[in-house]
């Protein structure tokens, strides 16, 4: 939660507002000019990524955007498989990993303990609150 807490400190109300409208700012040669501040690349491997999509690490569902298990991966590319994973669209379940949250810091389970893993289902969910809201971090994606 560390990492997710990083985010939302950095990605607050006033950088959002100044990366979609400018900030007039003086110019080191004395003129003003309007700035985007933006950020513009971020890169991880797998382990860094697994943490930033809050999914479990070589869970069953390796897709941040679909709970298409991995076993179903030899399908990729196809018409059915297009079909799955708009039928499969993984929403983030606030009220589970809150649950999963309460039997870990509230009650004393372990995070790979049967009452953390029966809550959090078999779509790699991690008992990780995500902050900001995902929707704020995908504001800043550029449309392709």
């Amino acid at each position: 939660e560390l990492f997710q807490a990083c985010w939302n400190i950095l990605l607050d109300a006033d950088f959002l507002h100044i990366s979609r409208h400018g900030i007039v700012l003086m110019c080191p040669d004395g003129k003003l000019r309007r700035i985007f501040p933006q950020i513009f690349t971020y890169s991880a491997d797998y382990p860094e990524k697994v943490l930033i999509a809050t999914i479990k690490d070589m869970g069953s569902c390796l897709c941040p955007h679909c709970l298409i298990p991995k076993v179903l991966f030899d399908l990729l590319g196809i018409a059915r498989d297009m079909r799955d994973r708009l039928g499969k669209l993984r929403v983030y379940s606030l009220a589970r990993v809150t649950m999963a949250h309460e039997f870990i810091y509230t009650w004393g389970n372990t995070v790979d303990g049967l009452k953390v893993q029966a809550t959090l289902g078999d779509g790699s969910w991690v008992p990780t609150m995500v902050t900001p809201p995902l929707e704020q971090i995908l504001s800043l994606v550029p449309d392709s």
